[in-house]
């Protein structure tokens, strides 16, 4: 597998900023890794990788309000 393309990473840093992410590369590390997982995930249940970021991205989300 590749490594995640610099645009997705920018999209999820992005949203790690808006969340409170100490820096830009604070939030692209948390991208990276938060990537890295979801295509071990996709791969792991046979979803794709978008399915599993999003599922990724809502835990965190709901993690962070408390949920």
């Amino acid at each position: 597998m590749s490594e995640p393309s610099e645009i997705n990473v920018e999209q999820v840093a992005r949203l790690f900023q808006q969340m409170g992410a100490d820096g830009e590369e604070q939030a692209k590390t948390m991208a990276r890794q938060l990537l890295k997982r979801a295509r071990q995930i996709a791969t792991e249940q046979q979803i794709s990788e978008v399915e599993a970021a999003q599922n990724l991205l809502r835990k965190v989300v709901e993690a962070r309000q408390g949920g």
